[in-house]
């Protein structure tokens, strides 16, 4: 049942105190009114219209149920409009800065239908793992992971990930497995120079692990843990693939902290672009 088109049949019967009439104006059948009518009444749990062989008239309750019921037309319809002015409004061009790897995995098998919902935008990409001052560059929108510092942008959280420790099977068979966040000082680690904590991992108290590689790229950490050369600490995106296929082991998994958030970050709210915006919300709801 079409709920919506339900009630504005109600409220024609409503105005017009008859069903023909209602029929009439709506370009609908009367046994389809009275059949609208019926369902809604059934789906409010309570007779709305006092039918006699002359007249149509509200009953108490549909005295006390058809303002209300005129509010909600009304607010649905406000709801469309401002709708469709948001897609008119988004055109031109959106500037987004990104980590590469996250984007990849993340954002991008959802631009396909954001493009095809938004045929007048073009999105620019400036890929980076290295903070971009978005005021200076001209970015409508960071997507950052991690804590953010304090500052005049906005943010708003728009998804989440784990960060893994992984190492190949056959180091693990050469080396050994980790049994407690310590073991981590005298074990090779690869150690991804990106995130704050660089090399001192938030595992149970925080570890400062021994690094034989460090690099300021999560992909290349990640390739060289599946070439046994040490163990990794990354966010899951790089890995489950890796995971799932049995090239990488998740170690110490009691240990995992918590999730880390993932943040759209814009300029001075002022300055927030409808196409940001919609691509923001647009993501969220892919979640």
């Amino acid at each position: 049942m079409n709920k919506f088109g339900d009630f504005k049949t109600v409220l024609e019967v409503a105005r017009l105190g008859s069903f023909s009439g209602a029929a009439d104006k709506l370009d609908l059948s009367t046994s389809s009114v009275s059949r609208q009518v019926n369902e809604f009444e059934e789906w409010l749990g309570a007779p709305v219209f006092q039918r006699t062989t002359r007249q149509v008239s509200l009953t108490s309750a549909g005295e006390f149920f058809i303002d209300r019921l005129q509010r909600i037309v009304f607010d649905i319809d406000s709801l469309r409009e401002e709708a469709k002015t948001l897609v008119q409004s988004v055109r031109g061009r959106l500037r987004i800065t990104s980590a590469l790897y996250y984007t990849r995995h993340r954002i991008t098998p959802h631009l396909k239908g954001f493009l095809e919902r938004y045929p007048e935008l073009q999105v620019e990409f400036v890929l980076s793992d290295s903070t971009t001052d978005i005021i200076g560059e001209g970015i409508d929108l960071a997507i950052r992971i991690g804590q953010l510092p304090d500052s005049s942008l906005v943010s708003r959280k728009i998804d989440s990930v784990r960060l893994i420790l992984a190492a190949s099977p056959g180091f693990l068979k050469r080396h050994g497995t980790p049994t407690k966040p310590t073991d981590l000082t005298e074990m090779p680690c690869l150690v991804d120079t990106v995130p704050a904590h660089g090399k001192y991992w938030p595992i149970g108290k925080k570890v400062r692990v021994n690094s034989v590689i460090e690099a300021n790229n999560g992909e290349m950490i990640r390739d060289l843990s599946l070439q046994g050369l040490g163990i990794s600490y990354l966010p899951d995106f790089f890995v489950d693939d890796d995971l799932e296929s049995g090239k990488l082991v998740q170690v110490l998994p009691e240990f995992e902290p918590d999730e880390v958030g993932v943040y759209a970050v814009f300029p001075p709210r002022r300055q927030i672009s409808p196409n940001a915006r919609a691509f923001v919300d647009w993501l969220i709801s892919k979640q």
